[in-house]
């Protein structure tokens, strides 16, 4: 995917649903280059999304009580430039659509400069807490949905990329407790963590790619044992006991495509 930088930065923060925070680059955050790793720029934008909702009063606080809450299906994230130790990042973020229940969020990542150094767009869709499976939407969401949303800054395709190539095995994980998130699952950016720890050439991680475009397929629990298959670029988290992918990914890594 070619990407204008010019056209992403163009348009304003929706007055009706934007919001923009800022986050500072944390030691704990980069890497052995002393750059931010991909999943702590992930972790900003989640962050950012819930600060969002909220304004929307459709963050966690306002649905947890009806049994229900918002859960990233897929995220996909370009990245122009990795910042480092201690830079401050303005992360704008809005929602950008609704489609077959499926709510998109934009993000767009400016450094003191005012130049956009990363965009993503994020799919959620409603999870039932109590049956663990997606959930129907009640009227009361559609009411709270922005009208208008805000602009896509990115058309990914509908349909994520993967292969059909089988993809050999790379790493084994057990889901510790450290893991989980405050709905009771592996928390998504985690595993993102696992995907990038082992889909770099000669299955090494790299935490600084191109782009990512990961799909959140079901639910990690705890205890639970996954192996991580990767090949070419293409990566999947396969739960041990049913053989059932949890995670999907089509990582690219560094000047793997053309960015305008």
């Amino acid at each position: 995917m070619t990407l204008d930088w010019n056209e992403i930065a163009r348009p304003a923060l929706p007055a009706n649903c934007g919001w923009r925070g800022t986050y500072r680059v944390r030691y704990s955050e980069i890497g052995d280059n002393g750059l931010a790793m991909l999943p702590a720029l992930a972790d900003y934008m989640q962050d950012a999304a819930g600060w969002g909702a909220r304004i929307l009063k459709l963050a966690y606080d306002d649905t947890v009580d009806k049994g229900m809450a918002w859960v990233l299906a897929r995220m996909v994230i370009h990245v122009r430039r990795y910042p480092g130790n201690g830079e401050d990042i303005i992360v704008e973020t809005w929602p950008s659509g609704v489609a077959r229940r499926v709510a998109t969020r934009d993000f767009r990542l400016i450094d003191s400069h005012g130049d956009v150094i990363a965009v993503a767009q994020s799919f959620w869709v409603m999870f039932d807490l109590i049956e663990r499976r997606a959930a129907s939407w009640p009227d009361w969401i559609e009411e709270r949905l922005p009208n208008p949303p805000g602009p896509k800054l990115i058309e990914p395709p509908f349909r994520p990329p993967f292969t059909t190539d089988p993809l050999p095995e790379i790493d084994s994980i057990k889901a510790r407790p450290s893991d989980l998130d405050l709905y009771g699952h592996v928390n998504n950016v985690r595993l993102m963590k696992w995907v990038l720890g082992a889909t770099g050439a000669d299955a090494k991680p790299d935490f600084h790619p191109e782009s990512i475009d990961i799909q959140f397929r079901t639910e990690c629990r705890v205890q639970e044992r996954v192996t991580v298959r990767q090949k070419d670029g293409f990566a999947a988290i396969t739960r041990d006991g049913d053989g059932v992918d949890l995670v999907r990914a089509q990582v690219v890594p560094e000047n793997g495509t053309a960015l305008a």
